[in-house]
């Protein structure tokens, strides 16, 4: 497999903005990377991350660029009048560049949800190459992922400060009509599956999403939207499913719809009986998954805000203790300091990731309290390695809690075991 392609991120939008930077902390450019290699699409040549460097807050993302062997190309400037897209231009460039000069390279990843690239992926296939974009589905833009070969599809991190009982304001005139009829409500577990069978029979009987449903379909983030606004208290992960999609196909079983996949990543669905060009039937689920496990215990703790990711105990531990013995160095630091200076043979990303849990589990005192995360300077606050691992043990016990109710013992020991 020879060395065939370029990978280009673009920070600022993958951040939400230098003004909010929202989604900074727990943004993992290793995760991305591992979504692009599934492709299986050829060789990795070339990866340049454009953003404003010198903003410390990005300090965060240095492990991630160091190990991926990004080349991080600096841009001034960012959210000032004219220069606001600098970044975007000079990543345009680059792509044309590339694509004249290194004739090895015949497919560019753009990692961007921005409407703005439409163009440059319409110029490199007049110039013969692949594109294909790849970013969180609530952020790109339409045109761009139309005009994209093939689409990776991101989770979106959880958004520092992140609240998800926002307000609701649909544009999607479905949702608009489903909002009118319907007002956000708590539901019991017991009664979640049965509201979320009567949102589909909403959309089979209403006359624009039925008309759809038997053409083109609806995507499933279309259904995902109105669970979340008429179930306040809506996560599949509760009822023993670790993926939105498993959670489709059990609910959609006893429906007159269908799930359909059009690989690798889009779905939707349709009226049963009904052929979609390029979309195969996806077969439903007939019993609920098992909640009490190792793996949805872990995917419920890295799902939502306070954020857990939690590698495996040998690196909580070693980590841990390294903190607790060197507790007066690590005062007053930011995350990306902190990050730099644990010098142990793991990869970045988990480092980030058991500092990250740490820091949700109220062991590192954050100042100033009313800002970002990336903004912040991060005290230790344990004196004890015990002291350490029980204050994370009891706050990942207490979001389990109030996720599921009721929490198996044994299994969430195994966790930390």
């Amino acid at each position: 497999m020879e060395f065939n392609t370029a990978i280009l991120y673009d920070i600022e939008n993958l951040i939400g903005g230098y003004g909010r930077a929202d989604m900074l902390a727990n943004l993992s450019l290793k995760d991305i990377y591992d979504e692009i290699l599934k492709k299986d699409i050829g060789r990795i040549a070339i990866q340049r991350a454009y953003a404003n460097w010198s903003d410390a807050r990005l300090n965060i993302l240095r492990g991630d660029i160091i190990e991926l062997g990004i080349e991080p190309i600096q841009m001034f400037g960012f959210g000032r009048g004219p220069q606001k897209n600098a970044s975007d231009i000079q990543l345009a460039i680059d792509a044309i560049d590339i694509a004249f000069t290194r004739k090895a390279i015949k497919i560019f990843i753009i990692v961007s949800g921005d409407g703005g690239f439409s163009a440059l992926a319409k110029k490199l296939h007049e110039y013969g190459h692949m594109v294909i974009g790849c970013a969180f589905r609530k952020t790109t833009n339409r045109v761009f992922k139309a005009v994209c070969d093939d689409f990776i599809w991101i989770e979106e991190p959880a958004r520092d400060d992140y609240n998800s009982f926002g307000d609701y304001e649909f544009t999607d005139p479905i949702l608009k009509e489903y909002a009118n009829h319907f007002k956000p409500k708590i539901f019991s577990k017991d009664s979640i599956i049965n509201e979320a069978v009567s949102i589909l029979n909403f959309f089979y009987l209403n006359p624009n999403s039925s008309y759809l449903l038997e053409r083109s379909g609806i995507n499933i983030s279309t259904f995902s939207q109105a669970l979340s606004y008429r179930i306040s208290n809506f996560n599949y992960l509760m009822l023993g499913f670790t993926k939105f999609v498993d959670f489709i196909r059990y609910v959609i079983k006893d429906t007159n719809l269908k799930l359909v996949h059009n690989p690798p990543s889009e779905y939707r669905i349709l009226k049963k009986g009904v052929i979609l060009e390029g979309f195969e039937d996806v077969e439903p689920l007939t019993k609920l998954g098992e909640i009490h496990t190792i793996e949805n215990y872990k995917i419920i703790l890295s799902k939502g805000n306070p954020i857990f990711k939690i590698p495996n105990s040998e690196i909580i531990y070693n980590i841990t203790h390294h903190l607790v013995e060197n507790r007066n160095f690590y005062q007053n630091l930011s995350l990306g300091d902190i990050i730099d200076s644990l010098e142990f043979e793991y990869e970045q990303n988990e480092i980030k990731n058991c500092l990250l849990s740490l820091v949700s589990a109220g062991c590192f005192k954050r100042e100033p309290e009313d800002t970002k995360l990336s903004e912040q300077k991060l005290s230790f606050l344990p004196q004890s390695f015990d002291q350490t691992l029980n204050t994370l043990k009891e706050a990942t016990y207490n979001k389990l809690e109030e996720m599921l109710g009721d929490v198996d013992d044994e299994v969430f020991e195994k966790i930390f075991n």
